[in-house]
């Protein structure tokens, strides 16, 4: 019996009445006297056995074994095609993120942008999704157009709790609060900045830094002087240990920004100018311009409380000049701000008012309610400027700084709105409504306690008139007398 006689009878097609037991299909030793009963059947069998088995022929003449590898060969082609491509994807959108960088250094914001949006479609590696993120965030932030920021902090968020990052988590946390502070909501802000120290867990980095860089400026706006005051030494003791000057450099801008509101301008003044160093220090191109930029409106604000009113008028063209190049909406806003402080400081009202007119539409238009703010404030000083020249009566200031009040206190600036009831005041007094200045007045002192602008030394306040005040390592503030 050869393996060639078995072609034709199926095997499963045995009666079941058929006994194949062991020994029946045992070969005798005698053929002659044993012979196995219809052992012709048995030897024959099917041609579809023999294809069940995979030895057999389709009926096109093809091996079935042979077309089960040729399946198998091309699911793995195709699987490797699919990896490939894939790996090629990932190839491509990380050079797209680096020529979106060259073209960023550039000043070519918007190709960069395209080219971002482009790899973001492109990449399903989550951890490239996020860095491209960051990158439109950045770029929108530094358009001044807060509310996309916060949309591409929000899927940031998304993608970090779905790799569950704390990393990631402290990045996406900290976008979402220094949009929001740009948006005026200081509390939710705050909220948001505390999660990102949450997740931070206290490591020695720069988004650390820039952590307590933004709680500092929040509090600065909410009147918490000594608490920014506290944020700011973290921060800068950060970027002194990992040497990143233009974190220090942010730390310096704020700081002067904070000395200037109290109403010491020598100190706002001299931080001013070490921010400015170091940005002439820094590469003007990269990301890091918008750091120069604000350093250079910072030197023109100084200057202008100084009363040096030429070279500030030139720091702030410079900073409009740098502003409309790299289409820097939220700095331009704020150059359109410091020019009108600058003329009001000339004492050119109506060049100032216009302005501070197109400084209130362009803030509006990209919703940054705290340049509207300060814009708004310097309109009021205006108005007000022009009341005590009798140059125009005292309703018109009266319905301005109203309005401006609810705009301060909604956003919960409490260092203007105890400016804005000082103005009330003195209006309401000219109007000879008593009972209301003395309500303001009233008012304004609860605000003063609020705020805490009382010298531990001598008990009287601070940051109100033009005065030296000295910050101690304790991140309290006295009199420097």
């Amino acid at each position: 019996m050869s393996w060639e006689s078995i072609t034709s009878k199926d095997l499963f097609s045995i009666p079941p009445s058929h006994n194949l037991s062991a020994t029946h299909l045992l070969a005798s030793p005698d053929g002659s006297r044993y012979l196995l009963e219809n052992s012709n059947d048995l030897c024959q069998l099917d041609e579809s056995y023999s294809r069940l088995a995979g030895c057999g022929s389709s009926p096109d003449g093809t091996s079935l074994w042979a077309q089960h590898n040729t399946a198998r060969s091309h699911d793995s082609i195709i699987n490797c095609f699919f990896v490939c491509q894939r790996s090629f994807k990932q190839y491509i959108a990380r050079r797209k993120i680096q020529r979106g960088l060259r073209l960023y250094e550039q000043h070519n914001q918007n190709a960069a942008v395209r080219i971002w949006r482009s790899a973001l479609k492109a990449t399903n590696r989550r951890e490239d999704c996020f860095q491209l993120l960051g990158y439109l965030y950045q770029a929108h932030m530094d358009w001044g157009k807060y509310r996309e920021a916060i949309e591409f902090g929000h899927r940031q968020l998304g993608i970090s709790e779905e790799l569950d990052s704390p990393i990631m988590r402290t990045e996406t946390y900290l976008n979402l609060a220094r949009a929001h502070e740009r948006l005026g909501g200081l509390e939710r802000a705050l909220s948001y900045a505390r999660h990102s120290l949450y997740n931070d867990c206290g490591t020695q980095c720069r988004t650390g830094g820039i952590v307590h860089l933004t709680v500092a400026r929040v509090y600065l706006e909410m009147g918490g002087f000594s608490r920014a005051l506290e944020g700011l030494q973290g921060a800068h003791k950060i970027a002194t240990s990992i040497g990143d000057p233009s974190l220090e450099l942010q730390v310096y801008v704020t700081l002067s920004e904070l000395f200037g509101r109290l109403q010491d301008n020598d100190k706002s003044a001299m931080y001013a100018s070490k921010a400015y160093d170091l940005s002439r220090s820094l590469l003007l191109g990269d990301l890091n311009s918008s750091h120069h930029r604000a350093a250079l409106l910072r030197m023109a604000a100084s200057l202008r409380k100084q009363g040096d009113l030429g070279d500030a008028h030139d720091y702030c063209m410079e900073a409009t000049r740098l502003a409309l190049i790299s289409g820097d909406q939220a700095t331009y806003t704020r150059t359109l701000r410091v020019m009108g402080d600058i003329y009001r400081k000339k004492v050119d009202m109506d060049r100032a008012f216009r302005q501070y007119e197109e400084a209130m539409g362009t803030s509006a238009a990209v919703g940054d309610r705290m340049a509207q703010m300060e814009a708004m404030d310097g309109a009021a000083r205006c108005l007000e400027a022009l009341r005590l020249q009798q140059k125009i009566c005292n309703c018109r200031p009266l319905e301005f700084n109203t309005r401006l009040l609810e705009v301060a206190s909604s956003i919960g600036s409490k260092l203007l709105v105890r400016r804005i009831r000082s103005r009330l005041a003195l209006i309401y007094r000219a109007l000879g409504d008593e009972e209301q200045y003395k309500t303001q007045l009233r008012l304004a002192g609860q605000t003063d306690a609020a705020l805490g602008l009382f010298c531990g030394a001598c008990g009287e306040t601070f940051g109100l008139e033009p005065d030296s005040i000295e910050a101690l390592p304790c991140a309290h503030i006295l009199h420097a007398r």
